[in-house]
């Protein structure tokens, strides 16, 4: 008795532990892990624990969907995660996540365009910042190149656009005017029917430039109210009243001529510009520049791929901003498409087949012979019978996983099968030889997709698909003459970006059933059956297409401020509004206040030229500047350093002479050069203060009461002890403010650059 209980209790404790064994393999197992980490939206262990499961089990077709559905789900998961963080401005998490995504699914288009956007923004954001160091020291060029590789690398940018544009406006004025004006500040006109010519002489003189006139500019009167206005509004105003224009011919000389067409030809400068151009054809682009522009002077080399352009420099800038809003790469696609064809077919014969045919023969015999031996001599011929079973069940299935990649709005084509010869014609040449020509035709599945990629990653698909097949000869052996088979399909589709469009229903059924008897015995109840053969047989063919398009490259259309711009008028191009000069506002004084009125009748009062706040001046009179034009400047324009040498520079000025207060601020690279110390110069003044501060590179001077010097010397205000820190190049720049005489007025200083370099 006891040794039955101790037996009981050795199976119970077994099969407990087998229960638990199970139990723990059945907890620990990989899917139910994946599972619990999916649940936690753990989604990037969920799927390598899938990963492992599945390559320990290859052959699991379930295994492999669940697979496949998390790979998926936590790819759009970390997408989304993603692009909260970089709405947030956290680059260093959104790419983390990205990177999470793309481990979870490499092929994932969006996320793959997600990462190369979001590198190539922080990239950006990266030359952005160096062009704004190179801009606050002075390297002009320097800065708008790394603006233009920020906007390229990209193009949405709007803080490198908006900088950029900036600076070409800048340039673009400075070009306009390209002048040495001997004096800046604002002026007033006071012009009452006051003779052409001598109003322009008022307004050129009062800023010490010279002026030449076209023999044909007629001397009308003119009247015009300006108050605070600069040389550059004063001189544009004047051009817009008078319907003329000027070209600068000198540094202190313009032209002035009547802005009619036959003297913009004469006088403006024409140049030749070629543009290579990286996508759009030639041809395309020239006849998207002529109809903007309505260019004459254009010519397209296809070979090249190339545009020269005959222009004017206002007309070349609008054409190279035109290509480079036309000429950019296409959106570009991957079709993962998925063909499945299930062919079935049945046949079955069973019965006795008798044959068709009883055949006698009687060999030949002359009428005088004896006919009764011919009959002995025939033959009767009896069909064989023969006894036939046989049942075939056929299932194939054909399974194509192409992937196709293509550019926009370019057909990508499909085909699954065979390329069959079939007879055309047959030709008979005057040797006598008979030639046959053959053409092949495709049979099997064929598949032709034109995509059309949208704006926000949605396409378009026109989609054609063929399905055909080889049927039987309805020609003879010697002139065979196969039939085809088709089933079409033609739709048209609007899908979402990695969205999955399904195609079926191409389904062909075809049943044939022949009963073969024995006349009159076949007929017979029942026993009928012994002399019949049954031949029956079936088939069943199905077509199914999953088409999934993922964009790899979407458009990448240019930031929203540089998608306009202005072109001039009906009339004449430009690059700014007509009066965009009136928005300017003087250094220091008000917006202009501008009025055109004509003269009255018989009115002819005299016209004055004068700097703004001061008194009337007298017709005729033309101002000048008071004093000599303060100047700073080194003593040198390039240093030479090696890295660990000192040097001494010199800090200059001239025409100082009763300034009352001079601020002075010194910029340079601080990781190529580093000051260590600054002296006091021999320049007469009554206080210096110096302070240096190495970290972000500036060197500030206070300098106060200082004593004029006679004549035009030259005095140094400060000696800057620097050391060259690595090989490079600083820039020494001046950026100072207005400086302030003992009777408080603020003069302008004229201030020159300098450079070191550390080799």
């Amino acid at each position: 008795m006891g040794d039955r209980r101790e037996v009981r209790a050795r199976q119970g404790a077994a099969v407990i532990a087998a229960v638990a064994l199970l139990l723990a393999a059945c907890a620990g197992s990989p899917v139910r892990q994946a599972e619990s980490y999916a649940a936690q939206d753990q989604w990037l262990k969920a799927v390598l624990e899938y990963r492992r499961a599945y390559n320990e089990n290859p052959e699991d077709i379930e295994l492999r969907s669940r697979l496949q559905q998390t790979e998926l789900r936590a790819a759009d998961y970390y997408y989304q995660r993603g692009l909260e963080l970089e709405e947030q401005g956290n680059m260093d998490a959104a790419i983390a996540k990205y990177q999470q995504g793309l481990v979870a699914k490499p092929d994932h288009a969006k996320l793959r365009q997600a990462m190369k956007a979001i590198l190539a923004r922080r990239e950006a954001d990266r030359l952005y910042r160096e062009a704004l160091r190179n801009r606050e020291i002075g390297r002009t060029d320097d800065a708008r190149r790394l603006f233009e590789q920020a906007l390229e690398t990209y193009p949405d940018h709007r803080d490198a656009a908006r900088v950029l544009q900036a600076l070409t406006e800048e340039r673009e004025r400075a070009r306009s005017e390209g002048l040495a004006l001997a004096a800046r500040d604002p002026i007033t006109l006071e012009f009452r029917r006051t003779p052409l010519k001598r109003a322009f002489e008022y307004v050129t003189e009062a800023f010490g430039i010279n002026v030449i006139f076209d023999e044909d500019i007629e001397d009308a009167p003119v009247t015009l109210f300006a108050q605070d206005v600069t040389f550059r509004q004063a001189l544009n105003l004047m051009l817009t009243t008078t319907s003329t224009f000027h070209k600068v011919v000198g540094r202190n000389t313009i032209l002035v001529a009547p802005d009619t067409d036959e003297k913009r030809g004469q006088y403006e400068d024409q140049i030749i510009r070629t543009f290579h151009l990286k996508v759009i054809k030639a041809k395309r682009m020239a006849d998207l520049l002529k109809g903007v522009l309505a260019l004459k002077k254009l010519i397209v080399n296809e070979e090249l791929n190339t545009l020269m352009i005959r222009d004017t420099d206002e007309v070349i800038r609008l054409c190279e901003r035109l290509i480079g809003w036309n000429d950019r790469r296409p959106a570009e696609l991957v079709l993962d498409v998925e063909i499945l064809e299930v062919n079935r077919s049945k046949a079955e014969q069973l019965g006795l087949d008798f044959g068709s045919q009883l055949s006698v023969s009687f060999p030949e015999f002359t009428v005088s012979g004896s006919w009764r031996d011919a009959l002995d001599q025939g033959t009767v011929t009896l069909p064989t019978v023969v006894f036939r079973y046989f049942k075939q069940d056929v299932d194939a299935k054909t399974l194509a996983n192409p992937k196709v990649r293509v550019v926009n709005n370019r057909s990508a084509t499909i085909h699954i099968g065979d390329r069959i010869p079939l007879r055309t014609s047959t030709i008979l040449d005057a040797t006598g030889q008979v030639r046959t020509t053959f053409e092949y035709r495709d049979i099997g599945i064929k598949l032709e997709v034109l995509p059309d990629i949208h704006l926000d990653n949605s396409v378009t698909v026109d989609l054609h698909l063929e399905v055909s097949t080889l049927g039987q000869n309805l020609g003879t052996v010697d002139e065979p003459a196969f039939s085809i088979g088709t089933r079409n399909a033609d739709t048209f589709m609007l899908l979402r970006d990695g969205e999955t469009a399904i195609l079926g229903g191409l389904i062909r059924d075809e049943e044939r059933s022949s009963r073969i008897k024995l006349p009159g015995l076949g007929d017979l109840p029942v026993i009928g059956r012994v002399f019949t053969q049954n031949d029956d047989s079936s088939g069943r063919t199905d077509v199914l297409l999953t088409i999934t398009p993922r964009v790899v490259r979407g458009w990448r259309v240019p930031p929203k401020e540089s998608r306009a711009m202005f072109s001039g008028t009906e009339g004449r191009y430009a690059l700014e509004p007509v009066f965009a000069y009136l928005r300017e506002r003087p250094a220091g004084g008000a917006a202009p206040r501008i009025r055109l009125e004509p003269a009255a009748a018989g009115e002819a009062p005299p016209a004055a030229a004068r700097p703004a706040g001061a008194g009337a001046a007298v017709s005729g009179e033309t101002p000048q500047p008071s004093g000599r034009q303060p100047r700073l400047r080194f003593d040198q324009a390039l240093y030479t350093l090696a890295s660990g040498q000192e040097a001494i520079v010199e800090v200059r000025a001239r025409g100082l002479g009763g300034a009352g207060a001079l601020p002075i601020e010194l910029l340079f690279n601080p990781n190529i050069l580093e000051v260590g110390g600054v002296e006091r110069g021999d320049l007469p003044m009554g206080g210096f203060d110096a302070q240096v501060e190495s970290a972000k590179g500036v060197v500030r001077l206070e300098l106060s009461d200082v004593e004029a010097v006679a004549g035009a010397q030259e005095r140094t205000i400060a000696r800057l002890k620097v050391r060259g820190v690595k090989p490079g190049i600083s820039y020494l720049v001046y950026r100072t403010s207005n400086l302030v005489t003992g009777e408080g007025d603020a003069v302008k200083a004229q201030v020159r650059a300098s450079r070191v370099k550390v080799q």
